[in-house]
């Protein structure tokens, strides 16, 4: 048996070893300061992690940056882009009238024929629309007839005077159709061209063959030779009656 003084030496000496064996817990075994050491390594483990996971975000954020802007082409790939085969911009864009080139001519109101398409057929729908009965009688007029009525009777004829309006239906016309025949017009391609082109025209500018060839090209109905000439005389007298009746 031990006296309470041996106990006490005991105690302390258990203390001193339990203290020792604690310290050497890491190396030596699972003892009772393990499981801090362990959570103490864990935290430190954690804290380990946080760093390579920062370091391992960084980077795959800079694997995607170069995998998304710089990756290259697979293996089965062409070494095309996405906009291959699509058309050249060497034109700018531009009409084929204008790359080709028309006869320089002064075209006054008729340069509103380089409108974009849709503009001109546009205002032939709603020259269309604005047919009257009164202008029916006025297009089915000869064209002797219809120039007499401009030049003397000009307060009391309804026609389109609208440029856009009669460069549409003159467009309309140029492949010897008649784009108010559902309107009750049964005049003639000709006869309805002639009326459309000298309406279009500025009354003080002279309308040549360069001037028809230079619009219809820009219409994209091009007229020209004795056709372009024929045309140009007819819608000249046309403009002069205009002119004349007009003031």
């Amino acid at each position: 048996m031990f006296t309470g003084k041996s106990r006490v030496s005991l105690v302390a000496l258990a203390a001193a070893l339990g203290v020792a064996i604690a310290w050497q817990a890491p190396v030596t075994g699972p003892l009772s300061f393990a499981a801090n050491a362990q959570e103490s390594g864990d935290q430190g483990t954690g804290k380990g992690n946080q760093g390579g996971q920062g370091q391992g975000s960084k980077g795959a954020q800079t694997g995607q940056s170069q995998g998304q802007g710089q990756g290259g082409p697979g293996e089965d790939s062409d070494g095309k882009g996405p906009q291959a085969g699509a058309p050249s911009s060497s034109g700018g864009g531009k009409p084929t009238w204008s790359q080709e080139g028309i006869p320089e001519v002064e075209l006054g109101r008729l340069n509103v024929a380089r409108s974009p398409e849709h503009v001109i057929d546009q205002a032939y729908e709603e020259a269309l629309a604005s047919i009257s009965p009164e202008m029916v009688s006025f297009y089915n007029l000869s064209l002797d007839k219809a120039i007499e009525e401009l030049s003397l009777n000009w307060d009391n004829v309804s026609f389109i005077d609208s440029p856009l309006q009669n460069l549409g239906l003159l467009q309309a016309t140029l492949d010897g159709s008649t784009p108010l025949a559902s309107s009750g017009v049964s005049n003639d391609a000709d006869t309805l061209a002639a009326i459309f082109l000298g309406a279009a025209s500025d009354k003080t500018v002279p309308i040549s063959t360069d001037t028809v060839i230079a619009v219809t090209q820009i219409l994209g109905v091009p007229v020209t030779g004795t056709a372009a000439a024929s045309l140009a005389a007819d819608a000249e007298a046309v403009r002069i009656a205009i002119l004349a009746g007009h003031g």
